[in-house]
C-alpha cells in the first residue's frame, strides 16, 4: 500500500452487524480478587472461541480500562447474540455477576445493532476490528468517501 492510500474493511459483507461491549469494574481490590476467584474469564475465553469457530461471533478484542477489563465483541447479528446468551455457560456468569454486584464490583454491557458503519484504517496501520473479519480494499487516503460507504452498508443491510 502507498503512503498516499488507505484501506477500507467491506463491513457491508456484515449487513445485521451488532456490537457489544461488555464490562466489568473493579471498584476495590477485594472485587478484583472476587472476580478472579470465581473462574470467569478463563470460561468465557473458551465459549467464546467456541461461538467463533461456530461463526456466531465475528471478533472478540478485550482490553484493559482504568476501571476493569472490557470485552469489544462483533456479533453475525443480534439474534445470534441473544441465542448465545440464552446458554451455559453464559447465563451462569450473568447469575453470579447479578449475585455479586454491589461496593465491590460492577458489571455493564452495551449492544449496539449497526445500521450504518465504515472502518477505513490509514496508511501504516495494521487491521484491527472489523479489518480482521471483512475482507478489504485500498482506498484513496482523505478521499472523504465516508457518506459512500455509509450508505452502501445500509443499502447491504436493507435486502
Amino acid at each position: 500500500m502507498s503512503t498516499d492510500s488507505a484501506y477500507i474493511a467491506a463491513m457491508w459483507e456484515h449487513p445485521e452487524l451488532c456490537v457489544a461491549v461488555f464490562g466489568v469494574q473493579f471498584l476495590t481490590p477485594q472485587g478484583q480478587q472476587r472476580y478472579d476467584a470465581a473462574g470467569i474469564t478463563e470460561q468465557m475465553t473458551q465459549a467464546l472461541e467456541a461461538a467463533q469457530t461456530e461463526g456466531l461471533l465475528l471478533l472478540n478484542r478485550p482490553a484493559m480500562t482504568p476501571e476493569g477489563p472490557i470485552l469489544i465483541q462483533y456479533w453475525r447479528s443480534y439474534a445470534d447474540l441473544d441465542r448465545w446468551a440464552r446458554t451455559q455457560p453464559h447465563s451462569s456468569w450473568w447469575r453470579w455477576l447479578l449475585d455479586n454486584a454491589g461496593e465491590d464490583l460492577g458489571f455493564y454491557h452495551e449492544i449496539y445493532q449497526a445500521r450504518t458503519a465504515e472502518a477505513i484504517y490509514e496508511h501504516g496501520t495494521r487491521p484491527v476490528g472489523p479489518a480482521l473479519f471483512c475482507s478489504t480494499e485500498e482506498v484513496p487516503a482523505g478521499g472523504g468517501q465516508s457518506r459512500a460507504r455509509q450508505e452502501r452498508f445500509a443499502a447491504g443491510a436493507s435486502q
